[in-house]
This record gives structure tokens, sequence and C-alpha cells, in this order.
């Protein structure tokens, strides 16, 4: 730890951010002032493939709001070793997903977790997806590490155990389940003790997470589009193997996701 906070302290005498914002907007001016919120990049889509489907940073602004009213992304590229701001510099953070594990010795993923513990002892808001999700509890006391059930791939569902206020729906659920494309062989197997475990399913017990209205992790990836999953499969197809692979192909046949919904919530989150 004491390693990683040099990092992180030596990335921001050359980051070049000194501009602050004002965290304490209400809902109702969410139109009239929308949040800046730093998109802490981890990963990105192969550039053979963004032509096709785009680059993360589109994904994400365009699931959380295309027209940038109520929140606009700015790109930070921490895998490529793009310095961090000040966890108070943006109104909020949405850390994306990754090829790599929360647990690796490497010196961005040490950086970014960093920069994910003092943005709890500053109470910033933190979204994190998959990757993001796994290394917020990774960092915070909880435990990430390759998942006995093995892959998770395609399109599952998770039940919402404990509703929140503002997980308001977009799309109509069925009982209180959600259905995210999911892309992992990591799993958040404990819990940090200041979150609570709000959603679950059989393969991924710990779904989702949140510590009051201050972080929040999903697992499933509402960025990704049914074609993008579909590529992803293809192109991992025999690391899958062909069980994996064909039951991944099944769910994006028979199954649509909730995406709209999940980056509701995720909207809704932020702006608390």
């Amino acid at each position: 730890m004491p390693g990683w906070s040099r990092n992180y302290a030596n990335q921001q005498k050359i980051s070049g951010h000194n501009q602050t914002y004002n965290m304490s907007m209400p809902n109702n001016n969410r139109l009239n002032n929308p949040l800046s919120v730093g998109l802490l990049l981890c990963d990105d889509v192969d550039q053979s493939a963004q032509a096709q489907y785009g680059n993360y940073a589109q994904m994400f602004q365009n699931g959380v709001d295309p027209s940038k009213k109520s929140i606009s992304l700015t790109p930070i590229r921490c895998f490529e070793g793009e310095a961090l701001p000040q966890p108070t510099e943006y109104d909020g953070y949405i850390i994306t997903g990754s090829r790599c594990g929360a647990y690796e010795d490497l010196p961005w993923i040490g950086v970014l977790q960093a920069f994910i513990q003092e943005s709890w002892e500053q109470k910033t808001k933190v979204v994190g997806i998959c990757f993001g999700h796994q290394l917020i509890a990774h960092s915070l006391g909880g435990k990430t590490e390759k998942a006995a059930a093995g892959w998770g791939f395609g399109i599952h569902s998770a039940k919402i155990i404990d509703r929140k206020p503002w997980m308001t729906d977009t799309d109509n659920l069925n009982r209180d389940r959600y259905n995210l494309i999911v892309i992992h062989q990591d799993q958040v197997v404990n819990v940090p003790p200041q979150f609570k475990t709000i959603a679950e399913n059989d393969f991924c017990p710990n779904s989702m997470i949140v510590a009051d209205n201050k972080m929040l992790g999903i697992q499933g990836h509402p960025e990704f589009n049914k074609a993008f999953c579909r590529e992803r499969a293809e192109f991992r197809k025999e690391l899958l193997g062909p069980e994996v692979y064909q039951a991944t192909l099944n769910s994006l046949a028979k199954n649509e996701t909730h995406s709209k919904t999940v980056f509701n919530w995720v909207n809704n989150f932020l702006h608390l």
C-alpha cells in the first residue's frame, strides 16, 4: 500500500488537473448542471473492431447519457499510464472492465487501487463495472479471485434482493430480475464490510454491491450489446470450450438485456 500511495501521489505532480466541481448538486438541477464524470478506462475495444462497435468511451457515453445534458464523461486511459486526477476533481467516476485481474501486480492497477481508497476517504462517488466492480471490492477490504464456476459469458439474469430508491426501471423487469451481458472469469468472493450485496444469482452471488450512496459495483456490462458479445465469444471460442461457447450463443438468441435500466440506475446513483 505505501508504494501504491507514492505512485498515485507522483502521478498527481504531472497530471496538470486543477479544476474542482460542486459535489452537492441536487437531482432537479441535473439538466441545467450536468455532472462531469471521469471515465477511468482500464482497457479498450481492439482497434480492428472499433469501426464497427466503437470504443469504450463511446459505449459508456451512449449508455449513460448520449445527449451529455445530464452526464458528460471525460476518458482517462489509466491502463496506459495516463495520470489520474485528484478524486475530488470530478463529480464522480466510472471504472470500466479490463482483461486484467484486480489482484494482478501491475503498476497502473496499484495506482488505481490507491485512487479508490483515497476516493473512499474523500467520499467521492465511484461506480465500477466488471473489473471496476471487482477492483473496488479488492481495494477496500474484500477479495476478488478466479471463480471456481469458470467463465461467465453471454446474457445472465440477476435478482435484486435489496432494491434502492435510485433503482427505477425503464425496462419491464420480470420479478426484480434484470439481464446483462457478462464476460468474466473473476468474481468478488468476499464483499468489503462497508458494502451490501443488492443483486445476486447462482453463478455470481455478488452481482451488484453498494456502500450507502458512495460506491456501486456492477458485475455485468450494460455498455455491451449482443453483437459485440458475440464477436468476443468468437474471438475466445477455443478458450471458452464448446459447452460455454454454445451456451453463450443460446443466451444471446433467447434473451434481451436490460442495459437501459441499469444505466438509468448508474445515472441516478451518480446524481445522488
